[in-house]
């Protein structure tokens, strides 16, 4: 059974498709076709999958994109911070010498 899906460039990463994409690796293999504005995901389920649950699985892999698409979002908002941080924490310690 294949089911085609599609994002939308604008809104969705290529990046956050492969690692949504991951996620159901044992459900199905995907296969992503992009052109100018948008990716297109071909889902290959496993033989023994029902029509319904290959919907339900297709509506799983939509919020699962959602969710790593925000993942990325917030990855890079709070990046300066955690850098800082790390900074900080590294600076306390005896890894870094003293000029």
């Amino acid at each position: 059974m294949v089911k085609e899906v599609t994002f939308d460039k604008n809104t969705t990463s290529l990046d956050s498709l492969k690692k949504a994409a991951y996620r159901f690796i044992d459900q199905f293999s995907v296969e992503f076709l992009p052109n100018e504005l948008s990716f297109l995901c071909v889902l290959r389920f496993n033989p023994d999958s029902s029509e319904e649950s290959a919907k339900l699985t297709v509506e799983n892999f939509r919020k699962e994109v959602l969710d790593q698409d925000l993942r990325a979002s917030i990855k890079a908002e709070t990046e300066p911070l955690r850098n800082l941080i790390l900074a900080h924490a590294f600076s306390k310690t005896s890894l870094t010498k003293d000029e």
